[in-house]
């Protein structure tokens, strides 16, 4: 289970907000799938279209149609939401396993050395 609080102060309030659990639950889900995803894909060497083996891989519209619901929850804004930033941070966990589940190990090596290393102009 992830537990994010963005730096704001751990409440039992904060726990119990319907929009926090809400989301922590749906991260827990969609995270959970994604880690699913990225053992059978490297265990079968799997593509990034998984049609062909439906049936054993999870589906990738399964995948995006709750990483859409996370998105919408995140941005929706409403008077009773909580802390912007705790939402974000929900989508910043989600995006990372997102990221990692679909790309390989060269291409976020080379990424994050884009990064590290290139001087931005």
């Amino acid at each position: 289970m992830i537990n994010v609080t963005a730096g704001h102060p751990f409440s039992e309030e904060l726990l119990s907000h319907t929009q926090y659990k809400r989301l922590s639950g749906l991260i827990n889900k969609v995270c959970y799938k994604l880690s699913s995803y990225q053992k059978d894909k490297v265990a079968n060497n799997c593509s990034h279209n998984i049609t062909s083996y439906a049936d054993y891989c999870l589906t990738t519209p399964e995948i995006e149609a709750e990483m859409q619901e996370v998105v919408q929850l995140v941005l929706h804004n409403s008077n009773d939401d909580i802390h912007s930033d705790i939402k974000q941070t929900f989508l910043t966990i989600a995006k990372s396993f997102y990221y990692a589940a679909y790309c390989d190990h060269g291409t976020i090596n080379f990424h994050i050395a884009k990064v590290l290393f290139d001087r931005v102009v």
